[in-house]
């Protein structure tokens, strides 16, 4: 099973957020979005919704590290 890392970013030109998708352990983000949303928690929301509907067969979960 493939293995995410998904991080937002605060973009300080839009004032928004973006997401970057990682593999598991890797150093460069795979995928760049947009700064298109207005809070962490959107971003990680929407980031988790596109990963199920992109592989319904497989758990997806979210998590922070502490």
């Amino acid at each position: 099973m493939a293995q995410f890392r998904v991080e937002t970013v605060y973009d300080e030109t839009s004032n928004r957020y973006f997401i970057e998708l990682y593999q598991k352990d890797g150093d460069l983000p795979i995928v760049v979005g947009k700064p298109i949303y207005f809070s962490h928690e959107h971003a990680m929301a929407d980031a988790v919704e596109m990963l199920k509907k992109a592989m319904p067969s497989q758990p997806i979960t979210a998590w922070r590290e502490q």
